[in-house]
């Protein structure tokens, strides 16, 4: 196991640790649900590791886990989806040039999410801040609600499971 993988995990899991110690998983789904929903200082794969974790130390039960983030996650990415969708072009055409968010960028997006809105939108979970904007993108260019639902939901499945999932294993396997 590399050193610089359990270093990383070992201060996600202090700094989520409190928190979910103190809000139980009711703080694990307000967070990942904010992450995905586009609040981007919202530490969501930290409180999945240390749920994870806390799973494997018999805190929490790693199924009630798995589900509640993987809810949060699809459900804050449907709600940024509908975000972007009601108000995310129009935003991006009148507020977008403070960003360098040009018409053109706008139409480049669009066409490169009708052609690879299914990968795009099942890796970025694991990309951050494509996660956290994935939503809005995808709505603001009318990606479609239900090919994006379903691979929204995929991702969430495969990125809570490689957090969460895989933390609990790591914690269980260490001990």
């Amino acid at each position: 196991m590399p050193h610089w993988l359990l270093q990383t995990l070992e201060s996600l899991i202090q700094v989520a640790s409190p928190v979910l110690h103190r809000y139980g998983l009711a703080a694990l789904v307000v967070v990942v649900f904010a992450e995905n929903l586009g609040v981007l200082v919202a530490p969501g794969e930290a409180v999945i590791v240390t749920a994870g974790f806390l799973s494997a130390r018999g805190v929490f039960p790693i199924a009630t886990v798995l589900i509640l983030a993987t809810l949060a996650a699809a459900l804050g990415g449907f709600a940024a989806y509908g975000l972007g969708f009601r108000y995310g072009y129009a935003g991006l055409t009148r507020w977008g040039k403070y960003v360098r968010i040009t018409p053109a960028r706008l139409e480049k997006t669009h066409r490169f999410l009708h052609s690879y809105g299914a990968p795009v939108v099942f890796f970025g979970r694991f990309v951050v801040p494509l996660r956290q904007l994935q939503g809005y993108l995808a709505g603001a260019v009318a990606m479609g609600f239900r090919p994006f639902a379903l691979w929204s939901l995929l991702g969430a499945v495969a990125w809570v499971g490689f957090w969460g999932l895989g933390t609990w294993w790591l914690a269980g396997w260490l001990t």
